[in-house]
């Protein structure tokens, strides 16, 4: 998981004066206040805060936890940004007060009795969570907010990658499952030391790290109401309805294979949602194959191909609030929706290694032009998110179940994480580039066996100590990451090569624009202050794509139809040789494999529509049959690695004769 001390984003969303208040909006209700608050800088050689505007409303919390609010999301991104520690000088007294900034943002939303525990006031370790809480009192119940510091934790990172065997969690994360008991019990502390009494409302917010402990412990505390156990032992009450949960870019940290509570997609979660971005490689881990997965409902970011209509429009927004938030502070522009699939041909991969690897250590823009040189020109529509999903799915079945990785993969990740870190100097990690080092030397020693010349190289460009664990960790990875890159070379160069530019997607300041952008309290005023247009951006319910596969087929033409009857997709097959993508439109992905004797197509588009298929032309061959095969399947491996848990799935099959009529297949996905 990136740590990423707050990126210089939200330039508009701080302030120097916290407790500013003044009433800017009014619902049926409840008076809507505007007031400012201060985060932490975006990188090591600031050293002023950045300030910005947020709004808050007692109606937040006037309505079941439940049902989302757009406006409770973007407060809740505030809150969970302030709780980034900012960069130096390290020394006790810098470490005593590192939560200033949360601290400051409760008091400008009128919160009182703001307190850390001990892991928030000092140098964080391997198995500490620094956790903030505050209240405010609104005379019918008392709003409790509790924060798990999530980002600038140092050493915390490491422990994002304990997954454990699951024996000592319930099959979930171990690390993030003993931070979320922690905070469960730091929250029951806080409530009895303040003395609250009577009914009581809960606010939990995370970010990245942050964002799967409260994930977790909102799943406690869901699990201990829905039973009638106690939340507080001091006699204050609260109920699933007053639990409002939101996470941003969480891993996950919850498995399907839970035994003591509900499952994690359950009905009794509905009050916790997490907002991801598809093209963020973090909540993508620990992966789906091994059982995890986020509790409650995900909201989605979206993308161009979730939303090819409104894309251009909803960027728009996206990016006037990008730049807004960033004035001024020198930051990186986004440009993580540039990514391109790269490519070569299967038959010569040898020569193009030598390519990859060379592109691979220049920077990112000209990587990025020579990706675009080196096309794939089979697989158009691909984005980030497709990439990913492929790639970690090949490299999951290439290291094996859960078991495989605590023994292989744990103790040098562990180890190499903790070395990067350093107490004294903030983190200033170049981990694109270090993604880099990764692929190419398990590519290099995978190919070459130069396993020698490997480390030496890796040390010379990391130094003796830092160079020792990399090249560790390559030993490891080197046998599933090249076997993976040999199952899928272009989705791995792409990534590999785009690794920075991928990770602006965690970026926190880039995030809240996309929080900005679908609240209309951000918009209304952004439109007002311009004299714009811009258009609320919403977020998806659902980021799922399905899949499309055909084989077995030598000469065919594709038509590939939505609902309205416009075509989208056109594939013309040929008797020899490859065939050919003469389209594809934004919104759906197609990507054709030619091998030795067999052909294969996949076709990715979103989940929850019906495709109308027309086969236009088939195999001069007189026996021959197409089929195809339309699915989605979500599947997890048992620790073994060998066996597949079947959780959900929806798989049609149907045969194409070879009598060369038009044949048209509606299927649902």
């Amino acid at each position: 998981m990136k740590t990423i001390s707050l990126i210089s984003i939200l330039a508009a969303l701080a302030l120097t004066s916290c407790g500013n208040f003044f009433s800017v909006k009014a619902d049926a209700r409840f008076e809507v206040n505007k007031s400012t608050f201060s985060y932490a800088p975006v990188a090591p050689e600031k050293t002023e805060s950045f300030e910005g505007d947020v709004y808050f409303s007692r109606g937040y919390f006037d309505h079941p936890s439940t049902e989302f609010d757009a406006h409770l999301a973007s407060a809740s991104l505030a809150m969970t940004i302030s709780s980034f520690t900012d960069f130096g000088p390290f020394d006790d007294a810098w470490y005593a007060s590192q939560s200033k900034f949360l601290k400051g943002y409760f008091e400008a939303i009128g919160f009182k009795d703001f307190v850390v525990n001990e892991d928030y006031q000092k140098s964080a370790t391997f198995d500490s969570i620094g956790l903030a809480a505050a209240r405010r009192d609104f005379g019918d119940f008392t709003l409790v907010a509790v924060a798990p510091r999530s980002g600038g934790y140092f050493r915390e990172w490491a422990n994002n990658m304990h997954l454990g065997d699951g024996s000592r969690s319930d099959s979930m994360h171990e690390g993030w499952y003993n931070a979320a008991n922690k905070m469960v019990s730091f929250l029951d502390g806080y409530v009895s030391e303040k003395n609250i009494l009577g009914p009581v409302k809960l606010w939990f917010s995370g970010f990245s790290r942050g964002g799967a402990t409260a994930n977790i412990a909102a799943a406690l505390l869901d699990n201990k109401l829905s039973k009638g156990e106690k939340v507080f032992s001091n006699g204050a009450t609260t109920t699933r309805e007053d639990l409002y949960a939101y996470t941003f870019e969480a891993p996950q940290g919850a498995n399907v294979n839970v035994a003591s509570i509900k499952k994690p997609k359950d009905s009794l979660y509905d009050n916790i949602f997490n907002i991801v971005n598809p093209l963020d490689l973090v909540p993508k881990v620990p992966m789906k194959e091994y059982g995890f997965t986020r509790f409650g409902r995900d909201k989605y970011i979206t993308t161009r191909f979730y939303d090819p209509s409104g894309y251009e429009n909803n960027r728009r927004t996206y990016y006037a609030f990008q730049d807004l938030f960033n004035k001024n502070k020198d930051i990186t522009p986004n440009r993580s929706d540039e990514f391109t699939m790269g490519g070569f041909e299967v038959t010569s991969l040898g020569g193009d290694i030598i390519s990859m690897l060379a592109s691979m250590l220049i920077n990112d823009y000209e990587f990025a032009t020579y990706v675009v040189k080196n096309k794939d020109s089979t697989k158009k529509g691909y984005d980030a998110n497709i990439a990913a999903t492929l790639f970690l799915e090949e490299l999951t079945k290439q290291i094996g179940g859960r078991q495989d990785y605590v023994e292989k993969l744990q103790s040098p990740l562990e180890n190499l994480m903790l070395l990067i870190q350093n107490e004294n100097s903030g983190f200033t990690f170049p981990m694109g580039k270090l993604i880099k080092t990764l692929f190419v030397s398990a590519i290099y020693d995978g190919v070459f066996g130069a396993k020698g010349t490997a480390k030496s190289s890796i040390k010379s460009t990391w130094g003796e100590e830092m160079g020792e664990e990399i090249f560790n960790l390559t030993s490891a990875l080197r046998s599933p990451l090249f076997d993976t890159y040999w199952e899928k070379p272009n989705e791995t160069f792409s990534l590999a090569g785009y690794a920075s530019m991928i990770m602006q997607n965690h970026y926190p300041d880039f995030v809240f624009a996309h929080l900005a952008s679908q609240d209309s309290y951000y918009v209304e005023d952004y439109n007002k202050a311009k004299g714009d247009s811009l258009n609320v951006v919403a977020l998806r319910d659902n980021a799922d794509f399905g899949r499309m596969s055909f084989f077995g087929y030598n000469d065919i033409g594709l038509r590939l139809n939505n609902s309205d009857g416009k075509r989208v997709i056109n594939i013309d097959g040929h008797y020899l040789g490859k065939s050919d993508i003469r389209s594809c439109e934004d919104g759906y992905a197609a990507g054709y494999y030619s091998y030795a004797t067999e052909e294969k197509m996949e076709l990715f588009m979103p989940k929850g529509r019906t495709y109308n298929i027309s086969m236009l032309s088939y195999s001069k061959k007189p026996a021959h049959v197409c089929e195809y095969w339309a699915y989605y399947e979500y599947f997890a491996l048992d620790n073994t690695g060998r066996a597949k848990v079947e959780l959900d799935h929806k798989k049609e099959k149907v045969c194409f004769g070879s009598d060369r009529h038009k044949r048209d297949v509606r299927v649902d996905i």
